[in-house]
């Protein structure tokens, strides 16, 4: 528009100079200057407007972008047969992952999941994060993946495999795994899981389950028939799943968000195989009840860590891990990673 304004009234001031007799060849001569100054001008704002966009919203430098480079990335994960870990995108929380592999690799990437339940056209459309890994050149390290992409389609074979297609995402985000990981622990590796009320009496019946090395270990709110699985851990958090709920149990059981419960755990060392026994205080971040099957699952976030008795008054110490994330469940949930990666089960 401005370059029009300017055009116009340069063809007035010429107009001018044409009535007071300049030859009509000098006239079109300045017309065509003026046109290319106007267009230079025009382009230098519009690369300068470019490069203030680019320093006010610079690439994060452990972003890769480039169509060619992302290419490239995901061809080596599929020679690699790299597992793939996606979640539904949520700014929320970090969800369960499922895993998948890439199956191929053309205009679009074609995700394959080993089964078809609880998968519908309801995911068409629905934004997914995605998480893999990639060997480098070095013997034994590998560079983790991010990316966000949207589910454009499914498609099945036979009846065992369900396609995911998508996109190739705008970038790649190289991350640490330990910023998002979370395993689903083979019941090998740990011997006990509870949650019990955090109150007075749970916190006594805590401490005697540290105090006699896990021979006390408190009884499930699900009734005595009742089963407590670790669905997952993270840094951040874990998901438990109660089962063999008795249906007067199930009815009474009561769970709601940001409520409090005491956290007990018994889990295998990945280092020398000994069993390590934890305390938290959590919260809870997720609740879902099936009455009809005997079955709730229960999302956790770690509030505070016990880590130990004060050697004065004898009093149990604590740690705040809210927002932060235990760094002894972050190692030791990436060392499982690690081992079940070896045996080829991750």
């Amino acid at each position: 528009m401005q370059a029009a304004v300017d055009q116009a009234y340069l063809y007035k001031v010429l107009r001018g100079f044409g009535e007071t007799g300049l030859p009509q060849q000098t006239i079109n001569m300045l017309l065509v200057m003026g046109f290319c100054m106007a267009v230079i001008a025009g382009a230098v704002l519009w690369y300068n407007n470019q490069e203030l966009k680019k320093k006010l919203n610079p690439t994060p430098p452990n972003w890769m972008i480039g169509q060619a480079k992302i290419s490239k990335v995901f061809e080596t994960a599929l020679v690699y047969r790299s597992k793939v870990e996606i979640s539904f995108h949520s700014k929320s929380e970090k969800r369960k992952t499922i895993p998948c592999s890439i199956s191929d690799l053309n205009k679009e990437i074609i995700l394959e999941l080993p089964s078809r339940d609880g998968i519908g056209k309801s995911w068409i459309g629905r934004e997914i994060d995605g998480y893999f890994q990639v060997p480098t050149k070095q013997s034994g390290l590998v560079i983790f993946y991010h990316f966000v992409g949207t589910i454009n389609d499914l498609s099945s074979k036979g009846s065992s495999y369900t396609y995911l297609h998508l996109d190739f995402p705008n970038y790649l985000e190289q991350t640490q795994k330990r910023e998002f990981l979370r395993v689903s622990p083979p019941s090998r590796f740990y011997d006990y899981a509870n949650i019990i009320p955090d109150s007075t009496q749970g916190m006594k019946a805590a401490l005697k389950f540290i105090s006699t090395n896990g021979e006390y270990s408190p009884g499930f709110m699900g009734g005595k028939d009742s089963r407590v699985t670790l669905q997952d851990v993270s840094g951040g958090g874990v998901s438990l799943e109660m089962t063999h709920l008795s249906s007067k149990r199930a009815a009474h059981l009561s769970l709601a968000k940001g409520q409090a419960f005491i956290l007990l755990l018994s889990l295998v060392d990945t280092g020398n195989k000994g069993i390590i026994r934890y305390i938290f205080t959590t919260r809870i971040r997720r609740f879902f009840l099936d009455p009809a099957q005997g079955k709730a699952q229960i999302g956790l976030s770690f509030e505070n860590q016990f880590i130990g008795f004060d050697e004065n008054s004898n009093k149990p110490k604590w740690v705040t891990l809210k927002n932060k994330g235990s760094a002894e469940m972050d190692d030791w949930s990436y060392n499982l990673h690690l081992e079940l990666y070896r045996e080829g089960s991750e």
